[in-house]
């Protein structure tokens, strides 16, 4: 027996055909070949297997013992074969794939968990991997290929480094204070008039704290903190603790299990957020970080939503 790899997929195909046919010609026929070439094709299996595969008579052919063998592992490749090219073919159109995220946490807290359950919802097969970041994380990961899409606030400069920039949503800035603080009555204020009561502040690393403390530079002050800590939940709870005020998401306050807070508007235009998607450039993108990114960019308000 000669080498199984001259038992190509196309004659095998042919061969299963004329064992169900019980004819060359009917085969041929079947798969819109001429009759000598399936005659061919069947004569080089039986040439790599060593023996004949088929009985001839005057009505057709019939599989001898060893076609009958090489029928029952011929259909089985084919099937596999097929099954194959499909779930090749859903990667190919983006149904099927496996897509890494790279987001801010105000992205995080705020958005991702509901249009992520939406498109695990409409696109099942796609594996979702996420990992939080800072914006300037999310650039640098994406330059270097550790994540597909990057999602931050301010990232439109990321164009200039040959990445695909498109808008996401946007989100509000807000100053909370503990209910019955001094400045609990107002209802829109500047950052700067805040800064004569000490501060909660998120870690170092965060874009928030620096965009805050450039602020308080503009303005010829600084910022008098008093707590660290890592999140927004955490923040709020010692806003709740009359340990100090503090910046964040207005989507980001939280109120459980313990007094009220209270959210008031900042007059500076720093305090309106645009979010970003930002990806390599089309070419270079899976057909699954495809079909995510017109995902994400249909929730955007005004957009409609995505199927």
């Amino acid at each position: 027996m000669q080498s199984i790899w001259r038992f190509d997929p196309t004659s095998l195909k042919l061969f299963i055909a004329a064992c169900e046919l019980g004819s060359i010609a009917r085969a041929a026929d079947k798969e819109n070949m001429v009759a000598s070439a399936v005659s061919k094709r069947i004569a080089e299996l039986e040439d790599a297997v060593g023996t004949a595969l088929f009985y001839r008579h005057k009505k057709g052919i019939t599989a001898t013992p060893a076609g009958q063998c090489l029928l029952k592992h011929a259909t089985r490749v084919v099937d596999d074969l097929l099954q194959m090219s499909a779930q090749l073919s859903d990667f190919a159109q983006g149904q099927r794939g496996h897509i890494r995220i790279g987001a801010n946490r105000s992205s995080i807290i705020q958005f991702l968990p509901h249009d992520l359950r939406a498109f695990r919802t409409a696109h099942p097969a796609i594996e979702i991997e996420l990992e939080e970041q800072t914006s300037e994380e999310a650039v640098a990961s994406v330059l270097g290929n550790r994540h597909d899409v990057g999602i931050g606030t301010g990232l439109l400069d990321a164009a200039a480094q040959g990445l695909e920039v498109h808008d996401y949503h946007a989100d509000e800035l807000v100053l909370v204070v503990p209910m019955g603080h001094p400045l609990s009555r107002h209802r829109v204020i500047a950052f700067c008039d805040s800064l004569s009561f000490s501060h909660i502040a998120l870690h170092k690393d965060s874009p928030l704290y620096r965009t805050l403390e450039q602020a308080a530079r503009n303005g010829s002050q600084a910022i008098n903190y008093e707590v660290h800590v890592k999140s927004f939940d955490a923040v709020c709870r010692m806003v709740q603790a009359n340990l100090g005020i503090a910046v964040i998401p207005r989507k980001a306050v939280s109120h459980a299990d313990g007094p009220g807070l209270v959210s008031i508007r900042l007059s500076d235009n720093w305090a309106s957020r645009r979010f970003h998607l930002i990806s390599r450039p089309t070419p270079y993108q899976s057909a699954a970080c495809r079909t995510l990114l017109q995902f994400l960019r249909a929730q955007l308000p005004g957009q409609g939503h995505a199927d």
